[in-house]
């Protein structure tokens, strides 16, 4: 396999993983059974976390390979680098190591973390909830930890470890204390920790060794100056071997001091002896982090034999290779430092020609990454500028945030001060969260503009214009509404908008708006469901794309879902429809689940408010059908839909399908829930009150709700308080019912919701409300807030859309038709298959078989295959 290929995630953008860093380490031929130290690595497994500490050299990474290759272990494994800073790079190799094991595993998580408003606690949510569906013991390791310098990484690391599942366990290799609280677990009898002492050779161990690598053993006077200059440490006892078997007998009697020392001599007394040509090949490749024979015959100008590198290998000159065919290898860390202090002390001029060949090598085969680090640290600030923009939009999007924001960093002022340069840095710090106002930058932005030529500025009319949206997005989410819609409103008022190939950034990126949540107005894109300020808002954005013909744009689905989902609480049902259709179509186009599926939602219940349930239900599945086909098979977006089919179910009657989407749901399961499943959170409740399970929906509830308080997102507030209602409905708390319903209605009345009282549906509370309010029962709720209009006009919606009683029409509107996918599962059902064998005729996986039979259960009111078969039938289905 080579090193470069790539591996992508379903449901997420492709994302390049070295696949040589997944790659778990083979045994050395001269490995030494250390008995003690496989004994303490089997705690591994029956504690959740396992950390080897100790400084470079003393054979950390080679006991935990040989441990899991050894005892077989089911092990994931991330060799880390600088790179992997990037939380979204740091995440992408967690999942993909996980999903080498079980494939599937991560794949909701990693879109989670393309959205301009994103948290890592979502996505570690989803990737948690995974991992407890796995069977078996799993270890993660982690190796070269130390190189994690990103307080946001180690964030994340400990939000993902106190929250493992208890059959996944966690191996970190690191030269300093991990930089996470571990005490805890420590109390807890949780942390297998192995130390300095324990990784130190022993006498026993250092002649063993000297034995593996030499065929002789050491006398004891030997042994016991080895052990004494060592203190046992592992890389001073293999150079003291090589520089045995180089011929320099009486080597360890010559140095004295720490192991810094020790290094440096005995590294020099064994490359001192190597070959001049094989020496020089030594020092000029180690600038390189990893390395194969065209890569280095590059950097030397010289022919390398095919073998060479294996041949280096096995003259166990600290050369590890990086996959199972000898294709790719780096140099020991330690004496990569080694190699390159030489090299600058020694050929210091060669170091920017070296560099140069290595960024022009890597450039040329696509490796643009790489290319740039080299021509940065090769002085050629030109290329890598030129690089860095070539590449920065597809960095933005995949959240590669913290090495273009450190690449950026290492540029020169003159350079770094450039427009497009410019540019870049305030969506990178805005990404990274750093929200704070970006006049500095325009400040910046305006001294780089006032020298150029008015052909020069006209080059970045674009750029100027991505200042102008940067500014508008930092506003919305740091919740500064009044500077977003005057901001907005300004842009919408321009008559000078440059042409489409001239539009800012973020609308090129393709960049994801989504939080993962619907209705998409409920997040800060919506200011966080205050309706009236949205409509606002998004009106003038639907002038500024009308005035400039931006309609067929993928942003454009993004404002068409708002707008739509806006118009339809309003119940402006004819103009909301066309809305979420072009939505739709556009979304469809440009491949944008996060405007798409919200949209999807709006109409299937514009359908259901018109009377078409079978129709509604049917744009949900066909929806569902349609993500299937796409990379977004495995993502939240199909969830956040069946969620709503759940939702229609409960308005028909069908608790039973309702109820064992329920029983799937994770985070019915678990005491932890993440703030952004409110739409999947607040359905499970009303699932909940359906079962008569009120003291469970009434804990979530008021948990829902003092969250959605504190953080402000008042549609969820709204619907919080409407279970709530219903909760001390059936408690019989009448008099607590009716104030949190009057607390709804305020929040209702003020920002203009209607739709949500039906859709609950509230009809029956609001009728008590109305005889409460018309008798004057309860002080109160007379107090202003909710007019007569306005409760007149709730309970003639709720009315007018509430369910036939006739048990006849009730079960025609059961009866949704099957996609033909559904319908070939069907039949295949009724033929006896299992659910794996269906899975192999249809060719598709088990998982979605699991699907397909949820949603045939659920169209039919079924619950399970027996009563499927019969109903199927009956109606004739197959």
């Amino acid at each position: 396999m080579s090193q470069y290929d790539q591996i992508s995630h379903p449901g997420a953008t492709p994302y390049p993983l070295l696949s040589t860093k997944l790659y778990i380490p083979k045994q050395p031929s001269y490995l030494v059974t250390r008995e003690h130290l496989l004994k303490k690595m089997s705690w591994a497994m029956k504690r959740k976390l396992t950390l080897l500490t100790s400084p470079p050299g003393f054979g950390k990474t080679t006991i935990v390979s040989h441990w899991v290759h050894n005892e077989q272990i089911n092990a994931g494994w991330v060799s880390l680098d600088q790179g992997d800073n990037d939380l979204m790079r740091f995440w992408s190799y967690v999942i993909a190591a996980f999903d080498r094991l079980h494939p599937g595993v991560g794949h909701k998580s990693l879109p989670l973390l393309q959205s301009i408003s994103f948290s890592f606690e979502q996505m570690i949510g989803w990737l948690v909830n995974d991992l407890f569906e796995i069977d078996g013991e799993v270890i993660l390791v982690l190796d070269d930890y130390h190189l994690i310098v990103s307080e946001e990484v180690h964030r994340s690391l400990a939000f993902f470890l106190d929250r493992m599942p208890p059959q996944i366990h966690l191996c970190i290799m690191s030269r300093q204390q991990l930089p996470i609280p571990v005490g805890t677990l420590r109390v807890q009898g949780e942390l297998n920790e192995i130390g300095l002492s324990d990784l130190k050779f022993s006498e026993r161990e250092i002649s063993s060794f000297w034995h593996h690598q030499t065929g002789d053993v050491p006398g004891e006077s030997s042994l016991k100056l080895l052990s004494e200059r060592t203190e046992g440490w592992v890389a001073g006892v293999q150079l003291a071997v090589l520089s045995h078997v180089s011929g320099q007998q009486d080597t360890l009697s010559h140095f004295m001091g720490n192991h810094r020392y020790v290094a440096d001599y005995l590294m020099e007394e064994v490359i001192l002896h190597l070959p001049e040509r094989l020496r020089l090949f030594l020092l000029r490749t180690s600038v390189l982090e990893r390395l194969n024979t065209e890569l280095c015959a590059v950097l030397t100008g010289e022919q390398v034999e095919e073998g060479l590198l294996r041949e280096i290998e096995r003259s166990h000159l600290f050369l590890i290779p990086l996959d199972g065919e000898g294709q790719w290898f780096r140099y020991h860390h330690l004496f990569a430092d080694f190699l390159r202090s030489r090299l600058k002390q020694e050929r210091a001029e060669e170091l920017v020609t070296l560099h140069q060949r290595a960024s022009v090598w890597y450039e040329r085969h696509g490796l643009v990454r790489e290319a740039i680090e080299h021509a940065l640290v090769g002085g050629v600030t030109e290329k890598a500028c030129s690089l860095i923009q070539s590449i920065a939009t597809e960095m933005l999007k995949l959240r590669e945030l913290t090495t273009l924001h450190r690449w950026l960093k290492q540029l020169p002022d003159p350079f770094r001060h450039r427009p497009g340069l410019l540019i870049l840095q305030i969506w990178t710090e805005l990404l990274l969260g750093r929200k704070e106002p970006l006049d500095e930058y325009v400040i910046l932005f305006q001294k780089a503009m006032d020298p150029l030529s008015k052909e020069e500025a006209a080059h970045y009319a674009g750029v100027r214009e991505d200042l102008v949206v940067a500014q508008i997005y930092q506003a919305m989410l740091v919740a500064d509404n009044k500077r977003a819609y005057s901001l907005m409103e300004a842009l919408a008022m321009r008559e000078d908008i440059p042409e489409i190939a001239g539009l800012p950034m973020l609308f090129g990126l393709g960049m994801e708006l989504n939080d993962r949540i619907v209705p998409f107005t409920r997040g800060y894109y919506g200011f966080n469901g205050q309706l009236k300020l949205a409509e606002r808002y998004h009106r003038l954005y639907h002038t500024f794309i009308s005035n400039h013909h931006f309609d067929n744009f993928p942003f454009t689905a993004y404002q068409r879902a708002a707008l739509g989902e806006i118009c339809y609480e309003r119940n402006q049902l004819t103009e909301s429809l066309q809305l979420a259709e072009d939505a739709i179509r556009i979304a469809k186009q440009s491949s944008v689940c996060g405007a798409y599926v919200p949209a999807v939602i709006v109409r299937s219940k514009i359908y259901w408010a018109q009377g078409a349930e079978g129709e509604a239900l049917t744009v949900i599945c066909e929806a569902m059908d349609w993500l299937q086909q796409t990379p977004y098979r495995y993502s939240h977006w199909i969830d956040l839909l069946q969620t709503q089919l759940v939702r229609f179910w409960l308005l028909q009657g069908n608790t039973s399908a309702a109820n064992a989407w329920l029983d799937h749901v994770p985070w019915s399961k678990q005491q932890d829930w993440n703030d952004h499943h409110e739409f999947e959170m607040l359905t499970s409740i009303r699932v909940l009150i359906g079962k008569k399970e009120v003291q469970t929906a009434y804990t979530w509830s008021e948990r829902l709700l003092q969250k959605a308080k504190r953080s402000g997102r008042i549609l969820t507030e709204l619907e919080a308080l409407l279970c709530l209602a219903e909760i001390h409905h059936e408690r019989g708390n009448l008099h607590t019912c009716m104030l949190h319903l009057h607390e709804a209605l305020i929040i209702g009345e003020r920002e203009g919701y209607a739709r949500i009282f039906a859709d609950h549906p509230a009809e029956h509370l609001l009728s008590q409300y109305a005889e409460v309010r018309k008798n004057r029962y309860m002080p109160e709720v007379q107090t202003p807030g909710v007019s007569l209009p306005y409760l007149q006009q709730i309970m003639a919606l709720s009315s007018a859309t509430s369910l036939s009683g006739d048990p006849a029409a009730l079960d025609r509107s059961i009866v949704v038709p099957l996609t033909a996918r559904e319908q070939e599962v069907l039949q295949l059902i009724a033929e006896g298959l299992s659910n794996k064998a269906i899975a192999e005729r249809l060719v598709l996986a088990e998982g979605t078989v699991k699907l397909h039979l949820h949603r045939i259960y659920g169209k039919l009111q079924v619950n399970g295959r027996i009563q499927a078969i019969q109903k199927a039938s009956q109606l004739r289905l197959h």
